[in-house]
């Protein structure tokens, strides 16, 4: 099943029912996806596995807390391969994750992110 890219209700839940917080935990993670992007582009590029764990193990933690399933699933898959597999093997795990990345931000570029208690977004 296919995890949606953004479930309100969730990012909410995960900020105690607060959704004000929810939308600052949001805008927080929108200001740092292009440079988890970036980092992941370049560590890919580099066959650098150690870099591209810890790029994974930010963007997992960062996304864990917002609703943003999506990113934050494969952002963990990512994590979680990058301590058995060698460099050469991650690029789709990796792309999955920029991909993500980028529907997440094609969400707010078409400025049609949901209300904080509007239903998921596949």
């Amino acid at each position: 099943m296919a995890h949606p890219v953004l479930d309100p209700r969730l990012g909410v839940e995960c900020t105690y029912g607060d959704p004000v917080t929810w939308r600052e935990a949001l805008d927080l993670l929108y200001g740092l996806l292009p440079e988890y992007a970036d980092n992941l582009r370049a560590a890919l590029e580099a066959g650098d596995t150690a870099r591209m764990y810890s790029v994974a193990h930010g963007l997992s933690g960062a996304s864990s807390y917002c609703g943003t399933v999506a990113v934050h699933a494969s952002a963990k898959q990512l994590e979680a391969l990058c301590l058995h597999e060698n460099a050469s093997t991650l690029r789709e795990p990796v792309n999955a994750v920029l991909h993500h990345i980028d529907r997440l931000m094609h969400l707010r570029q078409s400025g049609q992110l949901p209300a904080a208690d509007g239903d998921p977004i596949y």
